[in-house]
């Protein structure tokens, strides 16, 4: 088999007519499509024809499918069907329009307030991920889409390296195969270690490190050389986002120590409180107390003198 894109005006299933090549990742080709009978758009993913030969590969691609459409809420690409063709396996999810984080954050950061709104969208989506026994394993900014429009919208995408619950598959070999996978800069230390034991909280650690980048404005392991990065993920002490900007609310600093906690147990309980402690953290607040006081005590000197002026 080739590793061709398909062409356009393909039929797949009976049912998908593909448009045109949207992108080509590391496990298939994307194609804008249209369902023949409603005329609704489509974004369907095909694996690659070069993949075929490795039943790992078509394992992980047909358990995106499983994962990806276990999980039923807003801030998770919603998976509309899946299926063979010619013996490859696609998924037909929504077809979103806009930019992922990474592309977004190539530009700029955002603006503090939406920041936060997407932190707090990409916990929801993963603790909806976790409450059905999914554990993303590789969630970047590559993997968050924004939705074109006003506001805020985010989609959680790439589950091709989930790790589901027994009651939803159960292959421990494939996971025993997968057990050092993910994006270096985001992996967790239990990951970087591959440990057989990964859980929800390698997820929290991934989202820590992406919510440390889009409001601290650095990531907190700057190495580029793997090795480098590994010992900085697993030693290396991490700069308090203080120490990196000293403008930011002092409050940040317990907000990354727990959220970057190497012990697991140290971290969050799940991701929507991480979001939450974040937003709290953030706050300007330790700069309006200073004021508040400042403003305090001149009034009590003002009314001091007041009373102690002679009459």
């Amino acid at each position: 088999m080739g590793s061709s894109s398909l062409n356009p005006g393909l039929i797949i299933d009976d049912r998908w007519e593909l448009l045109s090549l949207l992108a080509t990742g590391s496990s298939g080709e994307v194609y804008a499509a249209r369902e023949r009978d409603t005329g609704r758009e489509a974004a369907i993913k095909v694996m690659r024809s070069d993949l075929m030969p490795d039943p790992v590969a078509v394992k992980r691609f047909e358990r995106e499918a499983q994962a990806t459409g276990s999980i039923r809420h807003p801030n998770v690409v919603k998976v509309i069907a899946h299926g063979h063709h010619l013996g490859r396996p696609y998924l037909a999810m929504e077809l979103l329009h806009g930019e992922t984080l990474e592309a977004r954050l190539e530009r700029s950061t955002p603006p503090r307030t939406q920041c936060l709104a997407i932190i707090k969208q990409i916990a929801a989506a993963i603790d909806a991920a976790h409450a059905v026994g999914v554990i993303h394993r590789d969630l970047k900014p590559d993997n968050v889409f924004l939705l074109a429009g006003d506001g805020i919208a985010v989609r959680v995408l790439d589950f091709g390296y989930a790790k589901l619950a027994e009651r939803l598959v159960g292959d421990a070999n494939l996971t025993a195969a997968n057990a050092l996978l993910g994006t270096p800069l985001y992996m967790a230390p239990e990951q970087v270690q591959a440990s057989r034991e990964v859980d929800s909280r390698a997820d929290l650690w991934s989202l820590a490190v992406i919510a440390y980048e889009l409001v601290v404005g650095k990531v907190p392991f700057p190495s580029t050389n793997v090795a480098d990065l590994f010992v900085e993920i697993l030693v290396r002490p991490i700069p308090l986002p203080s120490a990196v900007d000293p403008t930011l609310p002092k409050p940040l600093d317990a907000w990354s120590i727990r959220a970057l906690a190497r012990a697991r147990d140290a971290r969050y309980p799940n991701a929507t409180e991480l979001a939450t402690a974040l937003t709290e953290a953030a706050r300007p607040e330790s700069r309006s107390s200073i004021f508040l006081v400042a403003a305090v005590v001149v009034l009590a000197i003002v009314l001091a003198l007041a009373i102690a002026r002679p009459r």
